[in-house]
Parts: structure tokens; C-alpha cells; sequence
């Protein structure tokens, strides 16, 4: 039965950690696109979250204030326990595991927030995300699938299609040269290319360059490395500047430095950007580009006409950057040139910074399509959520390991759980504190662990947590 046309209808949006924030960032679009009706909480296993809520607090992204918000930390984040006497436990019974929390936690915030739909945007449909899709046969799963996946990469993620009720593919400028395991499926509803600059106010060139802090009467390049995460990007970009220091001293540079890539790149004729996000919402203040090539960059850059030389990253997970850098190239839309070759690098950046190149490269951007896909997705989700009926109550017991497993005695040592009103645990010598609060520090995580609760938690989600916490974490 379709719920009443005047019905709020919650959707959980859920991101994997990914390497920057492609995964992220496509879902806020998709929030910040959002119908009245629609009500989306934001759940992600990305370590960028607290950038995202510094921007809401402020100021730099008001379109955000009242989404709620919950960091869910994943396997790579080394908050969980590996270690000590519980090791091996951890080894031999896999409920004491990842995925059996995160198949909690997902459960435990659907419950909770009322959710009819989980919009999931990653590559991998973990064990968890499947195991609390059979716990919730009455919520709707929907994937969010980007295609351009390295040659090779991912078959068998795709096995898992079938588990959800949708396939949404996010469209890319440069499809027609996607050579992944993706191309070529019909489980797919396809949308247009998904960037936040749609869902955002834009700022003009003399205001952009004000809150970037950049000079008002001097041209402006834009050096965006990536997240360097799983290679080193200082190379090529050190390549860039000495170019521009050599043949167009009077250009200024800005250089990103995000809270997942703190590359070292500096010097002090260069602006940085640190935590800089939405980015998007300045871009009119550069006249030309050298970044990475992942999804949010190409689709930012090009989609707001940046003459720009991409530098793919060459091993970032399934996400084929040469692939998308190569085919935008002969497309005309921008200039390419591999991080192994500096010379290659040198001759695009020179290219760039010419009058004549810069032109051509804006009148071919302005034939790309229009990146209204978060709009078309978020639509899309009212249609769906209006039909699924919303999810069982929060339940007050069940969580964590099997009844005969808890049954059983457990060795490890318990944490003390700490809220924001104070201690809850007994204090005893040998236990750790773990924090549940709503709140997260300011741009970086950090090091010590804290289970973080959706704005506005109820008394019974916070016992919900607070036994889910205790099990994983000893």
C-alpha cells in the first residue's frame, strides 16, 4: 500500500569508505537533491564524514543543515579491535567480526530512523549490507553502481545484483569508453552523470576568489593531486608548478589538501586548500585545472567548463581513471598525461595555460551533458519509497552474536561505554572508554575510537548501541 501523499518518507543513504570522496560525495548530491517529502539520513563508513559536518557547521554548506548524519566505522578505519587475548576468538568465530556489526548497525539505524529505503553507493555489497537486507525483507535496497571499473576488477561483486530491488547507474562523460565488467548489463536504471555543483549554490568569480582567499586580478590554476592514498601524486604535481613558475609567473596556484590526502605539497607562493569542501561551489574562480581523475573532479572540472589536464591515478581500486582520462582527451574535453611521464606532463600543463588551448577546451565542455543525475535519482527514491512499508520497531534485545554464542563465556575484556552525559561502565582496571556521542570532531577522526549516534537518538537506539558496542568492541 502507497503510503498518503503527505507522509514523510525517510531513506537511508548508505557510502562505503572508498579512497576520496567520490562515494560521498555523490550521495550528499543526491540529499541536497532531495524532494519536501523525501527525509535522508546520511550513514558512512568514510572517513571524510566530519569534513562534511565542519562544512554544515560553518556555514560553508548550508544546503546540508538538517540532514541528519551517522559515521559508521569500517574495517579499514583500525578503530576495531584486532588484536591481544580476543584475537583469535575474533578468528574462529566470525560473529565477533565486521560484518556481523555492520549488518547491526544497519539494522539498528533503519529501525530507527523508520527508513523504507537503503540507497547503497559502493562497489563491494558487503556480507553485512546483505545480511541486514535479508533482516529487512520489507525495506526496499537500491545500489548505486558507477560504472568505469578497471578492465578485470570486480566480476564477482556483480554476482550480488539480484539482492537488490534496483541497480542505479550514475552516468560519466566518458561512458563510451568503459571497458569494465559492467558494460553491457541490462540490471542497470541508468541516470545522467551526478555532480554536487547541481545541487549547490555557485558562487561568482569575485566571490569565489574572496572566499578562497585568491587574488582578484592575477589568473588561477588549480592543482587538485587526489587522495594519494594508494600512490604517491606529489611527483606530478611538483611537475605542474614548476611549469607554471617557469613560463606563467604570474599565475597563482592553489593547491587542495583534503583530510584523506595530506600530500605535503607547499611553498609559499601557493594557496592551500585545506578541507575545502563543497570545492565545487568556487570553482568559477580558476581559469584552468591539473587534477586526478576520479569521478567527483572530472565531473566538477569539466561540468563547470575549467580547461583542465587530467593525471590519472593508476591503481585506485576498481575506478579506471587512465581509461576515463584517455577517452575525454580524444573527446577534446580536456588534456591527458600519465603520472609516469613527465615530460608528457610538462607539455599538457604548458598547453594549458595558452589562450588558444584553454578556449577550445571550454567550447568542447560546454557540449558534455548536463549532470542532473542527482535530481533524477532523488526522484526516483520518492517514487520507490512511497510504495514499501516502513520497517518493524526498534527491537529492544537480539543484538550481536547468536543466542547460544552469548550464552557462552567471553574472554575478552569490556569496554566502558561513556555518553555524552557521563561514564555508564563499572570503571574497572584493564577496560578501555568508548565514547557513544552525536558528535564528531572537527575534520579528522583521529585515532581513538567512538561509536557515533544519528542526531536526535532515541532512548531505545541508544541501549540498541550501546549492546552492539560492547560486543565488538572488547
Amino acid at each position: 500500500m502507497s503510503a498518503p501523499p503527505d507522509t514523510p518518507l525517510p531513506v537511508l543513504l548508505v557510502t562505503s569508505n572508498g579512497v576520496g570522496m567520490g562515494h560521498l560525495t555523490r550521495q550528499l548530491t543526491v540529499a541536497l537533491s532531495a524532494p519536501d517529502r523525501l527525509d535522508p539520513v546520511l550513514m558512512s563508513l568514510s572517513g571524510a564524514l566530519p569534513t562534511v559536518a565542519t562544512a554544515v557547521a560553518e556555514g560553508r554548506l548550508p544546503e546540508l543543515r538538517g540532514v541528519r548524519t551517522e559515521y559508521c566505522p569500517s574495517r579499514k578505519s583500525g578503530w576495531l579491535p584486532s588484536g591481544g587475548l580476543g584475537r583469535r576468538l575474533r578468528e574462529v568465530h566470525p560473529a565477533y567480526g565486521w560484518e556481523p556489526y555492520f549488518a547491526d548497525r544497519l539494522h539498528a539505524l533503519v529501525a530507527e530512523t523508520g527508513a523504507r529505503l537503503v540507497l547503497f553507493d559502493g562497489v563491494v555489497p558487503y556480507a553485512g549490507l546483505r545480511e541486514a537486507r535479508r533482516r529487512l525483507e520489507g525495506t526496499l535496497f537500491v545500489w548505486m553502481r558507477r560504472g568505469m571499473w578497471r578492465p578485470g576488477a570486480g566480476e564477482q561483486w556483480l554476482e550480488h545484483a539480484g539482492l537488490f530491488d534496483l541497480v542505479v547507474e550514475p552516468g560519466d562523460f566518458a561512458a563510451e569508453g568503459d571497458r569494465g565488467a559492467t558494460v553491457g548489463r541490462d540490471d542497470a536504471h541508468r541516470v545522467a552523470p551526478i555532480s554536487i555543483a547541481d545541487a549547490i549554490e555557485l558562487q561568482d568569480r569575485a566571490t569565489a576568489r574572496r572566499a578562497l582567499g585568491l587574488d582578484p586580478d592575477r589568473p588561477a590554476l588549480l592543482l587538485t593531486p587526489g587522495t594519494g592514498a594508494l600512490e604517491d601524486v606529489a611527483s606530478p604535481a611538483q611537475v605542474a608548478l614548476d611549469v607554471v613558475r617557469r613560463v606563467a609567473p604570474d599565475w597563482q596556484v592553489a593547491v587542495t589538501s583534503p583530510a584523506l590526502a595530506r600530500h605535503g605539497i607547499t611553498g609559499d607562493d601557493l594557496v592551500l586548500l585545506t578541507d575545502t569542501y563543497p570545492l565545487a561551489r568556487s570553482l568559477a574562480a580558476f581559469d584552468a585545472a591539473v587534477s586526478a581523475a576520479g569521478y567527483n573532479s572530472v565531473h566538477e572540472l569539466l561540468g563547470a567548463r575549467i580547461p583542465t589536464v587530467l593525471v590519472p591515478g593508476q591503481s585506485l581500486g576498481t575506478d579506471d581513471q587512465p581509461g576515463r582520462a584517455a577517452t575525454l582527451a580524444a573527446a577534446g574535453a580536456c588534456l591527458s598525461a600519465t603520472p609516469e611521464d613527465p615530460e608528457a606532463v610538462r607539455a599538457a600543463v604548458t598547453a594549458v595555460l595558452e589562450t588558444a588551448t584553454a578556449e577550445r577546451l571550454r567550447t568542447v565542455c560546454a557540449g558534455l551533458p548536463a549532470t542532473t543525475g542527482g535530481r533524477e535519482t532523488a526522484h526516483l527514491l520518492v517514487d520507490l519509497a512511497a510504495g514499501a512499508a516502513p520497517p518493524a520497531p526498534l527491537a529492544a534485545t537480539g543484538w550481536g552474536p547468536p543466542v547460544w554464542r552469548r550464552a557462552l563465556p567471553d574472554p575478552r575484556t569490556p569496554v566502558d561505554l561513556v555518553t555524552d552525559e557521563g561514564a555508564s561502565g563499572t570503571g574497572r582496571r584493564g577496560r578501555r572508554p568508548l565514547r557513544l556521542t552525536q558528535e564528531l570532531p572537527a575534520h579528522r577522526l583521529g585515532d581513538a575510537p567512538l561509536e557515533h549516534l544519528v542526531q536526535g537518538s532515541s532512548p531505545e537506539y541508544r541501549r540498541a548501541r550501546a549492546e552492539i558496542a560492547r560486543w565488538i568492541y572488547r
